[in-house]
Protein backbone atom coordinates (compact mmCIF):
# COMPACT_ATOMS: atom_id res chain seq x y z
CA UNK A 1 0.00 0.00 0.00
CA UNK A 2 1.19 3.54 -1.05
CA UNK A 3 2.52 5.87 1.81
CA UNK A 4 0.47 9.51 1.75
CA UNK A 5 3.24 12.00 2.11
CA UNK A 6 1.30 13.45 5.41
CA UNK A 7 1.98 9.56 6.57
CA UNK A 8 5.36 11.14 7.20
CA UNK A 9 5.22 12.69 10.53
CA UNK A 10 7.91 15.53 9.21
CA UNK A 11 5.57 16.04 6.94
CA UNK A 12 3.38 17.83 9.51
CA UNK A 13 6.38 20.27 11.00
CA UNK A 14 5.78 21.89 7.36
CA UNK A 15 3.27 24.85 6.81
CA UNK A 16 0.24 24.28 5.20
CA UNK A 17 1.45 25.72 2.01
CA UNK A 18 4.47 23.65 1.63
CA UNK A 19 2.60 20.44 2.88
CA UNK A 20 0.41 21.28 -0.25
CA UNK A 21 3.48 21.63 -2.61
CA UNK A 22 4.47 18.42 -1.15
CA UNK A 23 1.98 16.38 -2.02
CA UNK A 24 1.34 18.10 -5.19
CA UNK A 25 5.02 17.23 -6.48
CA UNK A 26 4.39 13.32 -5.35
CA UNK A 27 1.17 13.19 -7.00
CA UNK A 28 2.28 14.50 -9.92
CA UNK A 29 5.57 12.76 -10.18
CA UNK A 30 3.72 9.67 -10.07
CA UNK A 31 0.50 10.23 -12.06
CA UNK A 32 0.99 13.25 -14.31
CA UNK A 33 -0.34 16.96 -13.98
CA UNK A 34 -3.82 15.96 -16.23
CA UNK A 35 -4.44 12.69 -14.18
CA UNK A 36 -4.43 14.21 -10.47
CA UNK A 37 -7.40 16.20 -8.96
CA UNK A 38 -7.13 18.74 -7.07
CA UNK A 39 -9.23 16.93 -4.25
CA UNK A 40 -6.15 14.00 -5.12
CA UNK A 41 -3.90 16.78 -3.37
CA UNK A 42 -6.14 17.90 -0.80
CA UNK A 43 -6.07 14.59 0.49
CA UNK A 44 -2.43 13.48 0.15
CA UNK A 45 -1.54 16.73 2.05
CA UNK A 46 -4.42 16.58 4.51
CA UNK A 47 -6.07 19.66 4.04
CA UNK A 48 -9.33 20.97 2.49
CA UNK A 49 -9.54 21.81 -1.26
CA UNK A 50 -10.16 25.43 -0.49
CA UNK A 51 -7.19 25.97 1.34
CA UNK A 52 -5.42 24.83 -1.96
CA UNK A 53 -7.63 27.61 -3.78
CA UNK A 54 -6.23 30.02 -1.28
CA UNK A 55 -2.52 29.57 -1.56
CA UNK A 56 -2.62 28.49 -5.30
CA UNK A 57 -5.36 29.93 -6.68
CA UNK A 58 -6.10 26.94 -8.81
CA UNK A 59 -4.01 23.53 -9.74
CA UNK A 60 -2.73 25.26 -12.57
CA UNK A 61 -0.73 27.70 -10.15
CA UNK A 62 0.09 25.18 -7.91
CA UNK A 63 1.96 23.41 -10.77
CA UNK A 64 3.79 26.65 -11.71
CA UNK A 65 4.82 27.42 -7.97
CA UNK A 66 5.34 23.18 -7.91
CA UNK A 67 7.42 23.25 -11.63
CA UNK A 68 9.76 26.66 -9.77
CA UNK A 69 10.55 25.15 -6.71
CA UNK A 70 11.93 21.71 -8.09
CA UNK A 71 13.82 22.92 -10.64
CA UNK A 72 15.11 25.36 -8.24
CA UNK A 73 16.45 22.82 -6.01
CA UNK A 74 17.51 20.66 -8.59
CA UNK A 75 19.64 22.97 -9.56
CA UNK A 76 21.07 23.67 -6.35
CA UNK A 77 21.91 19.81 -6.11
CA UNK A 78 23.65 20.13 -9.00
CA UNK A 79 25.75 22.66 -7.61
CA UNK A 80 26.44 20.98 -4.37
CA UNK A 81 27.75 18.03 -6.36
CA UNK A 82 30.02 20.42 -8.69
CA UNK A 83 31.67 22.32 -5.69
CA UNK A 84 32.31 18.77 -4.08
CA UNK A 85 33.74 17.72 -7.17
CA UNK A 86 36.07 20.38 -7.29
CA UNK A 87 36.96 19.89 -3.37
CA UNK A 88 37.79 16.00 -3.98
CA UNK A 89 38.34 14.49 -7.32
CA UNK A 90 37.60 11.01 -5.92
CA UNK A 91 33.48 12.15 -5.39
CA UNK A 92 30.78 10.50 -6.40
CA UNK A 93 27.51 11.81 -6.68
CA UNK A 94 24.92 10.04 -4.30
CA UNK A 95 21.20 10.35 -4.96
CA UNK A 96 18.69 10.52 -1.83
CA UNK A 97 15.41 9.89 -1.72
CA UNK A 98 14.28 13.57 -2.08
CA UNK A 99 17.23 14.14 -5.35
CA UNK A 100 15.16 10.81 -6.73
CA UNK A 101 11.39 12.31 -6.10
CA UNK A 102 12.66 15.70 -7.36
CA UNK A 103 14.17 13.93 -10.80
CA UNK A 104 10.82 11.73 -11.31
CA UNK A 105 8.96 15.20 -11.55
CA UNK A 106 11.26 17.11 -13.86
CA UNK A 107 10.82 14.08 -16.16
CA UNK A 108 6.98 13.85 -16.09
CA UNK A 109 7.01 17.92 -16.49
CA UNK A 110 8.75 17.35 -19.71
CA UNK A 111 6.47 14.81 -21.19
CA UNK A 112 3.30 17.08 -19.78
CA UNK A 113 4.45 19.81 -21.32
CA UNK A 114 5.59 22.52 -18.66
CA UNK A 115 6.77 25.47 -19.72
CA UNK A 116 9.12 26.04 -16.86
CA UNK A 117 10.86 22.33 -18.11
CA UNK A 118 11.02 23.44 -21.37
CA UNK A 119 12.94 27.13 -20.30
CA UNK A 120 15.21 24.54 -18.36
CA UNK A 121 16.02 22.21 -21.16
CA UNK A 122 16.78 25.39 -23.32
CA UNK A 123 19.66 26.63 -20.45
CA UNK A 124 20.55 23.17 -20.05
CA UNK A 125 21.72 23.16 -24.04
CA UNK A 126 22.98 26.41 -23.74
CA UNK A 127 25.34 25.41 -20.71
CA UNK A 128 26.52 22.60 -22.39
CA UNK A 129 27.18 24.12 -25.32
CA UNK A 130 28.98 26.39 -23.56
CA UNK A 131 31.03 23.63 -21.71
CA UNK A 132 31.78 22.06 -25.74
CA UNK A 133 33.30 25.29 -27.08
CA UNK A 134 35.69 25.35 -24.29
CA UNK A 135 37.02 22.09 -24.67
CA UNK A 136 39.92 21.60 -26.85
CA UNK A 137 39.96 18.25 -27.30
CA UNK A 138 36.09 17.23 -29.23
CA UNK A 139 35.99 18.23 -32.96
CA UNK A 140 32.28 18.54 -33.33
CA UNK A 141 30.73 19.51 -37.02
CA UNK A 142 27.32 21.14 -35.28
CA UNK A 143 28.10 22.01 -31.23
CA UNK A 144 24.87 23.35 -30.65
CA UNK A 145 22.83 20.17 -32.40
CA UNK A 146 24.88 17.69 -29.85
CA UNK A 147 24.42 20.22 -27.09
CA UNK A 148 20.71 19.67 -27.51
CA UNK A 149 20.77 15.74 -28.23
CA UNK A 150 23.17 15.18 -25.54
CA UNK A 151 20.25 17.39 -23.44
CA UNK A 152 17.65 15.01 -25.25
CA UNK A 153 19.17 11.82 -24.40
CA UNK A 154 19.91 13.06 -20.34
CA UNK A 155 16.52 14.28 -19.71
CA UNK A 156 14.99 11.51 -21.84
CA UNK A 157 16.36 8.94 -19.19
CA UNK A 158 14.34 10.78 -16.85
CA UNK A 159 11.37 10.79 -18.32
CA UNK A 160 11.74 6.64 -19.13
CA UNK A 161 12.69 6.31 -15.49
CA UNK A 162 9.46 3.25 -14.88
CA UNK A 163 10.57 1.88 -17.99
CA UNK A 164 14.45 1.75 -17.52
CA UNK A 165 13.78 0.83 -13.93
CA UNK A 166 11.56 -2.31 -15.51
CA UNK A 167 14.27 -3.03 -17.06
CA UNK A 168 16.94 -3.41 -14.22
CA UNK A 169 14.55 -5.30 -11.73
CA UNK A 170 14.48 -1.86 -9.66
CA UNK A 171 12.43 0.79 -7.74
CA UNK A 172 11.62 3.57 -9.89
CA UNK A 173 11.92 5.49 -6.36
CA UNK A 174 15.37 4.05 -5.43
CA UNK A 175 18.29 5.71 -5.46
CA UNK A 176 20.14 2.37 -6.94
CA UNK A 177 18.74 3.23 -9.64
CA UNK A 178 19.79 6.50 -10.02
CA UNK A 179 23.43 5.11 -9.19
CA UNK A 180 22.98 2.69 -11.56
CA UNK A 181 22.21 5.14 -14.73
CA UNK A 182 24.81 7.44 -13.35
CA UNK A 183 27.27 4.21 -13.80
CA UNK A 184 25.95 3.66 -16.76
CA UNK A 185 26.13 7.04 -18.47
CA UNK A 186 30.02 6.71 -17.38
CA UNK A 187 30.86 3.07 -19.48
CA UNK A 188 28.43 4.62 -22.28
CA UNK A 189 30.61 7.94 -22.68
CA UNK A 190 33.86 6.20 -22.16
CA UNK A 191 36.18 6.58 -24.71
CA UNK A 192 36.39 3.03 -24.98
CA UNK A 193 32.68 2.05 -25.67
CA UNK A 194 32.31 5.53 -28.24
CA UNK A 195 36.12 6.33 -29.63
CA UNK A 196 36.71 8.82 -32.12
CA UNK A 197 35.92 7.91 -35.67
CA UNK A 198 39.10 6.68 -37.42
CA UNK A 199 38.53 8.48 -40.59
CA UNK A 200 37.92 12.04 -41.16
CA UNK A 201 34.73 12.85 -41.68
CA UNK A 202 33.59 14.85 -45.15
CA UNK A 203 34.70 18.55 -45.15
CA UNK A 204 36.85 18.34 -42.08
CA UNK A 205 40.30 19.21 -42.70
CA UNK A 206 42.53 17.35 -40.45
CA UNK A 207 46.35 17.69 -40.39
Amino acid sequence: MRRRASDNPAFEDLTARARIREAAIRLFAEHGVDETAVLDIAKEAGVSGGLIRHHFGSKDGLRVACDTYVLSELVRFKLDALEQGKADPGFLVTFSARQVLLRRYFGRAMIDGSSAAASRFDEIVDETEQWFIGQSGPDLTDTRACAAVMTGMTIGVLAMQDHIARALGEDPLSPRLQERISLAYEDLYSPTLLPRPLLPREGVKHD
